[in-house]
This record gives C-alpha cells, sequence and structure tokens, in this order.
C-alpha cells in the first residue's frame, strides 16, 4: 500500500511540474447551451485543464444543465463517483492504522483520474486550438428536482475549443461539441468561458 501510496504521488508531481508554451492549468468556468430536440437549455460549467506539454493536457468537467424542462443533470468525471467505493472497498481490507490511512489516501486521489484528453494547435500568438474527447464521464439525472429521481447515466462527449491567453494570465474561450448521455442519445452544445492560466509563461510582447 506504502508503494503504491509513493507512486501515485510521484506520478502526480511529475504532472504538476509539466507545462504548455502558455500555461500549466487553466481553470475556467462558462456558459452555454444544450439543443436537444428543438429545445435550447443552458449549461453552467467548470473545468480544469492540466498542460503535459504543449501539445497534451488532462481534462476535469463539472457541469449542471438540462436537457428539456423536466430532464435535469449534475455531470463530473468518473472518478468522483468512484471514490466513495474505492474508498470503501480499500478501508475495509485494511489491517493497520497506517495501511488504513494510505487506503483512504488512495481513495482519495482516486479523485484527480481525468475525464478526458485534448490535443492542442497553436492557431496564432496567444490562440489556441484543441480537439478533445470525454469518455470518462457521468451524469446523475433527476427528472423531478423536488424529488431528485436518482439516475447515472453514460456521459461522454468530444469537441474542440479556441482559447486566447491574455499577457496577465486571463483566458477566454468557445467551444462546440457533439455529447452523448446514456438512454438520451446525442445532442449538440456550445458556449464561451472566462478563467486563468496558473504558471502562465511567455504571454508578454511577440517581440
Amino acid at each position: 500500500m506504502k508503494t503504491l501510496l509513493l507512486s501515485l504521488l510521484l506520478l502526480l508531481n511529475c504532472t504538476a511540474l509539466a507545462q504548455s508554451d502558455y500555461s500549466k492549468l487553466d481553470v475556467n468556468f462558462g456558459l452555454g447551451t444544450n439543443l436537444y430536440q428543438g429545445q435550447f437549455q443552458p449549461t453552467w460549467n467548470l473545468q480544469a485543464e492540466l498542460h503535459l506539454n504543449a501539445r497534451w493536457s488532462l481534462l476535469y468537467n463539472y457541469n449542471i444543465g438540462s436537457l428539456d424542462d423536466s430532464n435535469h443533470y449534475l455531470h463530473a468525471p468518473m472518478s468522483l463517483f468512484a471514490v466513495g467505493p474505492v474508498t470503501r472497498f480499500l478501508t475495509q481490507n485494511t489491517y493497520t492504522i497506517g495501511d488504513f490511512f494510505g487506503s483512504l489516501a488512495v481513495g482519495m486521489l482516486t479523485a484527480l483520474i481525468p475525464e478526458g484528453i485534448a490535443y492542442h494547435y497553436p492557431l496564432a500568438y496567444r490562440y489556441d486550438l484543441s480537439a478533445y474527447a470525454n469518455p470518462l464521464g457521468l451524469a446523475y439525472v433527476f427528472t423531478d428536482i423536488f424529488l431528485l429521481d436518482k439516475a447515472v447515466r453514460y456521459n461522454t462527449n468530444i469537441g474542440c475549443k479556441l482559447t486566447y491567453y491574455s499577457r496577465f494570465g486571463l483566458l477566454a474561450n468557445v467551444h462546440t461539441q457533439l455529447n452523448y448521455m446514456g438512454s438520451y442519445g446525442f445532442y449538440p452544445s456550445a458556449g464561451f468561458g472566462l478563467g486563468y492560466a496558473f504558471g502562465h509563461s511567455n504571454l508578454g510582447s511577440s517581440e
């Protein structure tokens, strides 16, 4: 258990030191819309994007949205849904205090497994174009906001995003994507976001 925990910590440390041309970690808040069966419905998004290098990044997406007036959902990476079951399984099979806390830490670190991956192309100075896929997502769907009818559905998407990085680390982006949600099928969505590039570099003059 100690070896597994140490390996995970080393992996996370190496990942945190990686960076793209403009950022190490992007965090942005967004507003968008779903188009489902001819209806436009709003979505509110929070995304974290951890850059491995100038071309590749890992994605973490959290959003609240609606498909129509009676179907609403909360989306998150599968890893977040897995924290409880993984932690419970590991702690039930420990025999010492050290193993217990190690199992607890590994269970919590499960949430750091990314939902998707993106490939980046430098379109112009400070402009980044990326194509992405998020295959490891789930949605908690409730058909009545007061009854909170439990229904977990597989929720994935592919899309593209254009991001502008300012010299001060602020960023703005627009995106469009094709979504799939369990028994609800395919539907498109689009939106925009504002955020900050942590560990930003190369954002000064282009000269």
